[in-house]
């Protein structure tokens, strides 16, 4: 055999064993699965004054508000599910004149991101997340109210900024829902005595691809999250 015909051997067996590597490297994506809200955690049972606010030491904490058994209902691939507080700084309740003594100020973990892997083709374990903030909690008639004026001013601000609005009502369950922009998803509630938001993303690619993945997470995930926590408020 000729120097040259080594060569030309060698290169063959060389581009042989890429092959191989590359296919042994490859890797098959499961199909993403959706399900839906099975409510398992226990009865949120905040009870304000009457008239009033709940302090702000007596608020429910965010990240054990949804358990993993919840989020696995919706989204039954999620894996590493991993939890960050989230402060909410309370600053004034529309509806009250007045502030009652510790109903203002910070709430170190009134929010929750909850953040967690999905089948992808690159190797992730927090590509996804949920995330949940408690904003109020109060009589229902004052969350009542205080949400009737949220609804108005996303509605304004969505004309303003020709994003696209969408009122919800009762459809998902609690007393009132709206997406101020549908194109992210991010949702505003309000059930009993709280008023709470919903948003969240994720770059697995069973969600689609950007700027749909965003509306499609809201449709199939964020609003089963929020019929989740309705189901288990008064």
């Amino acid at each position: 055999m000729t120097t040259r015909t080594r060569t030309l051997s060698a290169a063959a067996a060389l581009a042989g064993a890429a092959v191989l590597l590359l296919a042994g490297c490859s890797k098959e994506v499961p199909a993403l699965r959706f399900g839906s809200a099975q409510p398992s955690g226990n009865r949120l049972t905040a009870q304000p004054p009457s008239g009033r606010s709940l302090p702000l030491a007596q608020w429910p904490h965010g990240c054990e508000v949804l358990s993993d058994a919840e989020i696995k209902a919706i989204l039954p691939q999620a894996d590493a599910i991993k939890r960050q507080s989230v402060k909410v700084t309370i600053i004034n309740f529309n509806p009250l004149t007045e502030a009652d003594p510790g109903t203002t100020g910070d709430v170190p973990d009134a929010g929750c991101k909850f953040s967690f892997g999905l089948p992808d083709k690159s190797d992730s374990t927090s590509n996804s997340s949920i995330k949940l903030t408690f904003t109020a909690v109060a009589d229902p008639k004052l969350v009542a109210k205080n949400y009737a004026d949220d609804l108005a001013h996303g509605r304004d601000d969505a004309t303003k900024y020709h994003k696209e609005f969408e009122d919800l009502g009762t459809s998902l369950g609690p007393q009132g829902c709206y997406a101020e922009d549908l194109a992210s998803g991010n949702l505003t509630c309000h059930q009993g005595p709280y008023e709470f938001e919903v948003s969240g993303s994720s770059t697995a690619g069973g969600v689609g691809e950007y700027p749909k993945a965003d509306r499609n997470w809201s449709d199939k995930v964020l609003r089963q999250v929020v019929r989740t926590l309705s189901a288990r408020m008064p």
